[in-house]
């Protein structure tokens, strides 16, 4: 199998080969005429620039918070960025993988449509080497993954998922899941040759290895999800449910609260030196006088100290004026 090359080798490539673009018409070719859209029947443009535009929005998400689940996972740094989301032909997908590699089938609920998802081998072996006690020093291997090795990457994109799942819940209600797994893409059915998919490219940084992750989204998901795929990013928040709002409300009921309530003095740093037990220190307000009960270092409420069953203690007998009026505002 021929190396893969990287998107700076392909850039540079493509930049020491360039040619100056021909005239219309300087090989025989007529310009199109004017008001024709030239169209490529072998990759058609089913996903909109807008729906790209909030795919890519969408999964820079993604890989800011997978970058930090997987650091914390492999206990090493670890930073993934998006590097490019188009769309292809799912034959064109399969060119452009190595083989062997670990490749994986999603299941997409409930559209009940399949995509993909594949990890470079050499960040696979890497993360098993972590994984199971090692330095995750660079390994170069040619052979695909054993069984167990395929077991422990499980637990990676299970990971993955998760969070992909977190970040698509913010536009639309779908849940990835594991569909099947193979060390060649060739052997497993996800899609047919000409079926057009969006391919999303991350670029992963595990220690001092690195690596590309793709997924492959099928275009049938994103029609299916019609337009609140777009309009769901131009929301500026979520409105919560009313069954948000009750969780949220009895998490904060349950929530526990430093109430304390204070009498403060001001004395010379001479009588201070010379306080011994049985002195009495007069505070300079009067006992019936109320004092003020805090809640976590603010003041909410009036209270006047009493006893009860021979502890101290303290009874509220008001609010403060801008607790009651924020009270009233809400």
């Amino acid at each position: 199998m021929g190396k893969i090359l990287s998107q700076e080798e392909i850039d540079a490539l493509l930049m020491s080969t360039a040619a100056p673009a021909a005239a219309p018409g300087e090989f025989g070719e007529a310009p199109p005429p004017s008001g024709v859209i030239i169209y490529n029947f072998r990759r058609p443009d089913r996903v909109s620039k807008e729906q790209i535009r909030s795919l890519h929005f969408l999964h820079d998400r993604f890989a800011r918070n997978v970058s930090t689940s997987l650091s914390a996972f492999l206990r090493t740094v670890t930073d993934v960025s998006i590097v490019s989301v188009e769309q292809f032909a799912y034959s064109e997908f399969l060119m452009s993988l190595p083989d062997p590699t670990a490749f994986y089938g999603l299941h997409v609920a409930p559209m009940d449509v399949v995509g993909a998802l594949e990890l470079n081998p050499g960040v696979a072996f890497m993360m098993i080497d972590r994984l199971l006690g090692g330095t995750g020093r660079a390994t170069v291997l040619s052979r695909a993954l054993t069984e167990i090795e395929q077991n422990v990457i499980d637990s990676v994109v299970k990971l993955l998922l998760d969070n992909l799942n977190e970040s698509w819940h913010a536009m639309v209600e779908v849940h990835f899941s594991i569909h099947g797994r193979e060390t060649r893409p060739q052997m497993l059915s996800v899609a047919a040759p000409n079926e057009v998919v969006v391919l999303v490219v991350f670029d992963v940084r595990v220690g001092d290895v690195r690596g590309m992750l793709n997924l492959c989204i099928p275009a049938a998901l994103i029609e299916q999800a019609g337009m609140s795929f777009v309009q769901g990013w131009h929301r500026s928040r979520k409105e919560p449910t009313s069954l948000d709002r009750q969780r949220l409300r009895h998490s904060l009921l349950r929530m526990p609260m430093p109430l304390s309530a204070g009498l403060e003095t001001r004395i010379p740093a001479r009588d201070l030196l010379d306080l011994v037990p049985g002195d009495v220190i007069s505070l300079g307000r009067p006992v019936r006088e109320p004092v003020d009960v805090r809640v976590s270092q603010v003041g909410k409420f009036a209270g006047r100290l009493m006893r009860n069953d021979h502890l101290a203690a303290i009874r509220i007998v008001d609010r403060h004026a801008e607790t009651a009026a924020q009270r009233s505002e809400a």
